[in-house]
Formats: structure tokens, C-alpha cells, sequence
């Protein structure tokens, strides 16, 4: 019986964490595509909000990919955000793996060119 429950416990644990990371990988990319849209596109404020709202959330900036395209956008203009990490869970007993989180946000540029 407890060879069943503690990986099912531990489990629930990591799959729960991984969705957190989830969360707060979006939350992040759609403040990153909300802000770029205010700028106009891509710039390195952009890049520093995102390491600063991944960092704040623990998760390795370092790790993550950024990818903002078209790099400038006018007004109304669609501009797609889409940020990569890699969350690993290892339950005892029965396996280790890594899980490729991806979020996109797609916004519309504000910025009158």
C-alpha cells in the first residue's frame, strides 16, 4: 500500500508544481506582449521585464526563450509573444522527466509609427 502511495503523493506534488510554473510562465509572457505592444516591439526592457517576472516567480531566466515577432509593429499591428522553459519532475520509484512548458500571447501594437 505506501509503495503506492508515496509516488502517487509525490506525483500530485510535482505535477502541481509544474502547473504553478505554468501560471506563472503565462502571466509573465502576456505582461512581456502587453508591454512590447506599448514599445512598439522588441527592445531590451522587454527582455528585463521578462527575466524579472520569471525571476520573481522561480524560474531561471537563463533557461527561458524569448521569441517576439514581427520585431516592430505599428498601431493595431498583431505582435505574438511566445516564451520556452523546461520544468523536470522526477517521482520516486517510478521516473524523471523534463516537460516543455510553452506560452504564447498574441497583442496588437500601440505604439502610432
Amino acid at each position: 500500500m505506501i509503495t503506492i502511495l508515496v509516488p502517487l503523493l509525490f506525483a500530485v506534488i510535482e505535477f502541481g508544481d509544474v502547473f504553478q510554473r505554468w501560471l506563472a510562465q503565462e502571466s509573465a509572457t502576456v505582461q512581456v506582449a502587453r508591454y512590447a505592444a506599448e514599445l512598439g516591439g522588441d527592445a531590451p526592457e522587454v527582455r528585463d521585464l521578462l527575466d524579472d517576472a520569471l525571476r520573481q516567480s522561480g524560474i531561471d531566466p537563463a533557461r527561458s526563450t524569448l521569441d517576439i515577432t514581427p520585431a516592430r509593429v505599428g498601431w493595431r499591428e498583431p505582435l505574438t509573444v511566445t516564451v520556452r522553459t523546461d520544468a523536470s519532475i522526477a517521482i520516486p520509484f517510478l521516473f524523471s522527466s523534463v516537460i516543455p512548458l510553452r506560452t504564447t500571447a498574441v497583442v496588437r501594437g500601440e505604439l502610432a509609427r
